[in-house]
């Protein structure tokens, strides 16, 4: 990934790096018996949503404080699934998922791109925030608890990185 300049950024999906995509047409649902794999499908699927909803913030935020914050989470995004890469590599779980996003990422991406200039930031802040508290509490979870040593480590890792880009967000 290299380098990469905020204005221009365009993400290239992790199966392109390391993982073997599932058919797109059937969405995975939560994977109780593997739960290492489940982790890591929902944390890649609020990470992913969170780069692409940093480029909108980025491009269209009002306030210099949710530009600032849209570019702390574009980069911290960015580190997270460099991170997520190195944890699946690292794992003994099978980790080949569909990495398609669900109705409810498309509607929300959907709400920030046409939002109107005006509600863009507190919209942003609202939607962005609460996909980062999920995500940090999905964290703290695994990582508390979580089998496989690979994923847990990542997890600890990344729990205070979305706890903290969720504050600046609050």
């Amino acid at each position: 990934f290299g380098a990469l300049n905020a204005q221009s950024q365009t993400t290239a999906p992790i199966q392109d790096q390391t993982l073997a995509q599932t058919p797109a047409a059937q969405p995975a649902a939560p994977d109780a018996s593997n739960p290492a794999k489940d982790f890591i499908r929902q944390t890649f699927l609020a990470n992913e949503f969170g780069i692409a909803a940093a480029q909108v913030a980025i491009a269209k935020a009002q306030s210099p404080a949710t530009k600032a914050a849209a570019q702390s989470v574009l980069n911290d995004g960015m580190k997270v699934r460099q991170d997520m890469i190195t944890a699946i590599q690292g794992s003994t779980s099978d980790m080949h998922f569909d990495q398609s996003w669900d109705a409810d990422y498309k509607a929300r991406l959907a709400d920030l791109q046409t939002a109107a200039d005006a509600d863009f930031d507190q919209k942003f802040a609202a939607t962005e925030g609460q996909i980062l508290t999920q995500a940090a509490s999905a964290a703290s979870a695994y990582a508390a608890t979580g089998g496989d040593a690979a994923v847990k480590t990542f997890a600890a890792g990344a729990q205070p990185i979305f706890q903290a880009d969720a504050a600046k967000l609050a």
